[in-house]
């Protein structure tokens, strides 16, 4: 079958049937009305720290300017040699006979908070992260029917920090008919904050959420700074752990392991089996696997994103 028909059967495929029970009002919840229909709102709270790159030292420089090799053609050696000459920022090496025109540059790409041209030049992540405040960032973890967005999603998780707290919400679609309401609703919370950050939702989170806008006439875009946490999982982690699944680095990193976790495998069918029966047991095991996925993110950002040993 080609490329063609296949996607021509998933147009033409009938929409799913609701069960016609009423959807079920879950504890710890409340049922939201918007001008998109109804969905369910999980909301909870517990403290927690999220570390974050200082912007600004007491010694006034950019966290950004102690990366000597963001001047062109200074690589780990020579950076080695002019850290030992007394050369620890790119302002220092304004003094510098050799460097300081490229000096001037870089400065002036810091400045101005050029994002994407500090990260061509070899900025990492960490460093470009100084530009916001940990209240900025919004941590997303999605629950799907599938693979790819011509199905369904049905859970949008969200957490975020305030004032040593971390702030979860999970906006719930109960039935197939819920899910415009999710994605409009998550959609008003992504305005508030500059930066996603996600494990893997780079290439499968966010692209499912804009798909799924799509289906629904919404066209949803999401210009936000991206920080997606495998990235840097394997960067850092590959070939010390067995593997950069989230679970393992609870394992390894947060002394932490699961008890009775739902397989990611039997998800979807869970949920269609519940959408069917609104049955609130069935659907527990899905919340608690997402906000835990949350609650790791949050816990890890540090040693996953800024990398073990690293300053």
């Amino acid at each position: 079958m080609s490329l063609f028909e296949r996607l021509k059967n998933v147009r033409n495929k009938p929409a799913r049937q609701e069960s016609g029970i009423s959807p079920v009002i879950l504890p710890q919840g409340q049922e939201i009305s918007s001008r998109f229909g109804n969905y369910f709102l999980l909301e909870s709270e517990l403290p927690g720290n999220l570390f974050f790159p200082a912007d600004f030292p007491a010694d006034e420089y950019s966290v950004l300017q102690t990366n000597l090799q963001l001047v062109r053609g200074i690589g780990p050696v020579t950076e080695e040699k002019l850290r030992q000459q007394g050369y620890t920022s790119v302002a220092d090496l304004l003094n510098h006979p050799r460097w300081n025109e490229y000096a001037v540059k870089v400065i002036n790409l810091i400045q101005n908070q050029q994002i994407n041209e500090l990260q061509m030049l070899g900025a990492r992540q960490w460093e470009l992260l100084s530009y916001f405040e940990p209240e900025d960032i919004l941590f997303i973890d999605i629950e799907t029917t599938g693979l790819w967005a011509s199905q369904p999603l049905f859970l949008i998780g969200l957490l975020y920090y305030r004032q040593g707290k971390f702030f979860i919400n999970q906006l719930f679609a109960r039935n197939y008919s819920e899910e415009k309401a999710v994605i409009a609703a998550a959609n008003e919370v992504f305005r508030n904050f500059k930066v996603l950050v996600s494990y893997n939702g780079k290439r499968f989170d966010v692209p499912y959420i804009i798909g799924r806008s799509i289906e629904h006439r919404l066209f949803y875009s999401y210009p936000h700074y991206q920080v997606d946490m495998l990235f840097h999982a394997r960067r850092h982690f590959r070939g010390t752990l067995p593997d950069c699944k989230l679970v393992t680095l609870e394992i390894n990193i947060l002394n932490f392991q699961r008890e009775d976790d739902i397989p990611g495998y039997l998800i979807p069918k869970t949920y269609h089996r519940f959408t069917k029966k609104q049955d609130a047991g069935l659907i527990w095991p899905v919340l608690k696997h997402n906000r835990l996925d949350l609650l790791s993110m949050a816990k890890l950002f540090k040693p996953v994103v800024h990398g073990p040993g690293n300053d």
